[in-house]
Parts: structure tokens; C-alpha cells; sequence
């Protein structure tokens, strides 16, 4: 199993031995004692989620996850928090998350969607967690809170939090240290962030702290992209999914990964894609969903988009979905009456 930092596992220990209950029993089946957990370096998986099943059983407690949330923030995450704090933005810092959870091979995979409400950060565990699941799922979204919130100087009281598990008995529970409205039994763990967040400025942003965190974040996909045939198509594609149109060119996305046009444009054709593929898949999205859910032109959303010609547009559009905007919109429309 892939590796975790030992902070979560630290605040289990201490809520659980401050409540009298001997830190072995805490720790039993782990590879850990007490002195390894509290100055080593990261710990396993396995043992994170023994030590939960523990804290459960000998706390008689299900609410771990939301004692957890209460103490995370970006320094929970070490490198990646730190990469998070000194984003220039809200949307940067949670752009940089989702990069460095991913090069980092880490348990819990974040997918960040830019839509027209705003921003979803999808949460998935790519590790059987066993019955912790929960536990992790509370704590990520109190983490994201946190860190908005931090970032912000604002409560955060108009996202919507989605998890994937059942409403557990302790739900009213959830209004005392969750912000914003939540809902269960959803399809997957996610926060919906509106728009009005994302471009709000961050007073920790520190310019050459970003860019040494841009430049650790393009060796990272460099060293990643030995053992993975699509480091740069996936950075490319989770950085454009992220942003709102128009989107980014390839010089300022080269720049940012301290790399050439023609470096990246050589490395994205070794993986078997290009910039241009890349952004005009992720512009189909955006057509999507302006079609279906804006009464905007079809002129409009071009322009929108950032074509500077709409039959350019509707040109692009018919290669992708076998019809014109003007007929997607019908039939998507016919559909929802239906």
C-alpha cells in the first residue's frame, strides 16, 4: 500500500491516549510504536487505516472522521499544503493539490472540474480502506473547508458537500464543524465550490515560494513520466479541466512547467497526444454545457470559448458530436421533456 503522513495518524493517538487509552492498544497491529508514529516520517496506509479500526473499537466512537477534520489544514499534506499556501489563488491552490496528490502516487485520488456553478473537487480512494472510508471522506472535505476558509478569512457556507456513504446517526453533528449544506448517498464524495471563490487572492501567496513549487511540480512529471506513458497528457488535461475558457495557450502552460514550447510539444507527441487535442476535448465539455443549460447564442459561446470566428466553432463542434450546436441544443432539450 502507498504511503500517508503520519499527522492524521498522530491525532488519533493523542484524542485517544488523552482519553486515557494506552497508546500500544492504539497502535496494535501496526509495524508502529509510539515514538516511531510521533517523530518518523510517513506511514503506511495499512497501518493509518488499523489504527482507525482501533480508535474506533476502543473509543466506541464512529465520529473519528469529523475529530480528525477539526485539526486538518494544508500542513497536513507537507509538500503538497505547502504548494496549496502559496498558491496566488483559491482555484491555484486546489489546481496544485490535485497535481502533486497525483504525482505522489498517494491512496485518495482529487479530480478538479471547472463547470458554469463554479469548481467540483471529486474525491476517490484508490486503496481498499476497509470500513474507514467514512472517516477519510469527512476529514478531506473538513481539510478543503479548512483551507478555504484559512485562505479566505470567510466561512464557506454556500458549498454543497456530497458523500458517497449512507447519513450515519451522528449526521446533526455534521452542522457543528461543516459550513455548508451536505448531502448523502451521492455518487460520489465531492465539494462544490461556487465561482465566486476561486479568484479570491490568498495573503499567504509568496511569489518565489510558487515558483519553486512550479518548478519541484515539473520535475515531479518528469520523473513521474519514466514509469507512466502520459504524465504531461494528464497534467495538460487536469490543468485545462480546472480553468474556465478561454483557456490556457501552450507558451504560458510551457512556462509554467519552466519548459519549451517545442520541449512540451515533443514530450506530448512521445505520449501520443498534443496541446491542441487536449484543449479542444475540453472545449467540447464547455460547449456541452453551454448549450444545454445557458440560452446563450451560439455566436455568444463561441466568442465565450474563445474562437474568434463561430463558424470556426460550429465547424469544430460538428467534427466531435455529428451535428451542429443549434441541433445538440434541440435534441438536448427534447430530452429533458421527455
Amino acid at each position: 500500500m502507498e504511503n500517508i503522513s503520519p499527522v492524521y495518524a498522530r491525532f488519533v493517538l493523542r484524542e485517544l491516549t488523552g482519553r486515557g487509552i494506552e497508546a500500544s492498544r492504539v497502535l496494535a497491529g501496526t509495524t508502529l510504536d509510539r515514538e516511531r508514529l510521533e517523530t518518523g516520517g510517513d506511514i503506511s496506509v495499512g497501518d493509518f487505516v488499523t489504527i482507525l479500526d482501533n480508535g474506533r473499537k476502543l473509543g466506541d466512537d464512529e465520529r473519528l472522521g469529523l475529530m480528525i477534520g477539526r485539526h486538518c489544514n494544508p500542513l497536513t499534506l507537507g509538500p503538497v499544503g505547502a504548494a496549496m499556501a502559496n498558491a496566488p489563488t483559491v482555484r491555484e491552490g486546489l489546481q496544485a493539490m490535485e497535481n502533486y496528490s497525483r504525482l505522489h502516487a498517494s491512496y485518495i485520488g482529487v479530480t478538479v472540474q471547472s463547470n458554469l456553478e463554479g469548481l467540483s473537487i471529486k474525491i476517490d480512494f484508490l486503496q481498499d480502506l476497509r470500513d474507514t472510508e467514512r472517516f477519510h471522506s469527512e476529514s478531506a472535505v473538513m481539510m478543503l473547508q479548512n483551507y478555504v476558509e484559512t485562505l479566505t478569512g470567510r466561512l464557506l457556507d454556500d458549498a454543497t458537500y456530497r458523500f458517497s456513504f449512507p447519513r450515519p446517526e451522528y449526521a446533526a453533528e455534521y452542522a457543528l464543524c461543516m459550513h455548508s449544506p451536505v448531502a448523502f448517498d451521492c455518487k460520489y464524495t465531492s465539494i462544490e465550490l461556487p465561482r465566486h471563490w476561486l479568484e479570491l487572492k490568498s495573503p499567504y501567496f509568496h511569489v518565489d515560494m510558487w515558483r519553486q513549487a512550479q518548478l519541484k511540480l515539473s520535475e515531479k512529471i518528469r520523473e513521474f513520466g519514466a514509469n507512466n506513458e502520459r504524465a504531461y497528457t494528464q497534467y495538460l488535461t487536469s490543468l485545462m479541466q480546472s480553468q474556465d475558457p478561454p483557456l490556457p495557450d501552450l507558451t504560458s502552460i510551457a512556462d509554467s512547467l519552466h519548459l519549451s514550447e517545442r520541449t512540451l510539444t515533443r514530450r506530448l507527441k512521445q505520449e501520443g497526444a498534443s496541446y491542441r487535442e487536449i484543449r479542444n476535448k475540453v472545449l467540447n465539455t464547455w460547449a456541452r454545457q453551454y448549450l444545454m443549460h445557458t440560452s446563450d447564442s451560439v455566436e455568444s459561446i463561441a466568442a465565450s470559448l474563445g474562437y474568434q470566428d463561430a463558424a470556426n466553432f460550429r465547424r469544430a463542434f460538428r467534427n466531435r458530436e455529428g451535428c451542429s450546436p443549434r441541433e445538440f441544443r434541440e435534441r438536448a432539450s427534447t430530452a429533458d421533456k421527455a
